[in-house]
């Protein structure tokens, strides 16, 4: 009996189950399916939506991540693989690396064997917008700068051959500040004592750029320019009249061909501690400590003196600080063969080499070998 009524009881379970499948939408089982498929097709577009999000937020990181390395490789000094890169990212509508190429165009002080081996119509295709339908193409910034990208317009602006104290204002705002140099230089020839009175009470110009406001708007002197940079390397007042002073003023306007390069004395050694120590010159400290460790001294001031003094060595710097911070730069492998190219390719008025081997050999030998090896290259 009791066996009987648990069939009879799940008689009544599967019975209430089949009739609770018939009411279902009407349509019994077939509903239930349906139910359940919509259910199922509910779940894979979740898990679809979830899968596309994952993806769109991955590829921004793998675009910086890429962007990155590119970036990295430039800073190692291959051009032959992180300017393509660069390339690619910038035709692809990359900001930064539009920004960056056109930095990198105008301002590397010491361009790569590979770089100078492009034809004018491969430099191009590396460097500028060619989707212009112009034979030249233009510079990355005009587009941004057109959209009213603010770095771009910055740019450009500090580009021109006029006084902008605004303009210098701007870019040191954005982050920027060594892009400002030229536009500081144009203040300090062409500005009005105004200009400049008000450039300086916003201590926005860099200490290595107070020499051209020094020698510019002091009392007219002979070798102003030389005089005004060594005060600012000695850090002290120097006469003009004497010989050493006159001797080695020349060398830091201009650099090797003007003044005594073989000359000794204090100054000599104040300009190598100089080299050795300032962050303005560390490219070629770094250098030259790596490579002539035992003569690192007259290793540095043979660079110094072979990249064309004072003025041009504190020219050595990150294209775009906004991508590589200064110190980054600095402290790049980049920025030694930066230094190591520019003096080594550094030419006179007639296009010539500024020195040959035995002239830097009387200096620094290490010098020398370093200049001749990398003139090879070319």
């Amino acid at each position: 009996m009791a066996a009987i009524m648990r069939v009879h009881g799940v008689c009544q379970v599967t019975r209430g189950w089949v009739e609770t499948m018939v009411r279902t939408d009407g349509e019994g089982i077939v509903g239930l399916l349906r139910r359940a498929a919509r259910v199922v097709r509910r779940r894979r577009i979740r898990r679809t939506i979830s899968l596309v999000f994952l993806l769109a937020m991955a590829l921004p990181v793998a675009a910086r991540s890429s962007f990155d390395e590119a970036v990295a490789l430039w800073l190692e000094g291959n051009d032959a693989d992180s300017l393509p890169q660069l390339a690619e990212f910038a035709q692809d509508g990359h900001p930064m690396a539009r920004i960056l190429l056109a930095r990198i165009e105008t301002t590397d002080r010491g361009p790569s064997p590979y770089r100078l081996g492009l034809s004018r119509e491969e430099s191009r295709a590396l460097f500028r917008d060619t989707s212009n339908g112009h034979r030249f193409g233009q510079s990355w910034l005009v587009p941004l700068a057109d959209d009213g990208d603010p770095l771009a317009r910055a740019l450009m602006r500090a580009g021109r051959p006029e006084p902008q104290p605004e303009v210098i204002e701007r870019l040191v705002s954005l982050g920027e500040p060594e892009a400002a140099a030229h536009a500081t230089r144009m203040v300090a020839i062409y500005g009005s004592p105004e200009m400049k009175a008000r450039l300086k009470s916003s201590k926005v110009v860099q200490d290595e750029l107070a020499p051209y406001f020094d020698y510019l708007d002091a009392r007219p002197e002979p070798q102003g320019a030389g005089l005004a940079a060594l005060r600012k390397i000695a850090g002290e007042r120097l006469d003009s009249r004497d010989p050493d002073v006159r001797a080695f003023s020349g060398i830091v306007a201009l650099g090797y061909g003007f003044g005594d390069p073989t000359a000794d004395g204090a100054l000599r050694e104040t300009i190598e501690d100089w080299v050795l120590t300032d962050q303005a010159a560390q490219p070629i400290a770094d250098l030259c400590r790596e490579a002539c460790p035992g003569e690192a001294a007259a290793c540095g001031f043979t660079m110094f003196a072979l990249t064309g003094g004072y003025y041009e060595v504190i020219r050595l710097d990150s294209p775009l600080e906004t991508v590589i911070p200064q110190e980054r730069f600095l402290d790049s492998p980049r920025a030694r063969l930066m230094a190591l190219r520019r003096a080594a390719m550094a030419k006179d008025e007639t296009n010539a080499f500024r020195a040959s081997r035995e002239e830097i050999a009387e200096i620094s030998a290490c010098a020398a070998d370093l200049i001749m090896e990398t003139r090879a290259e070319y």
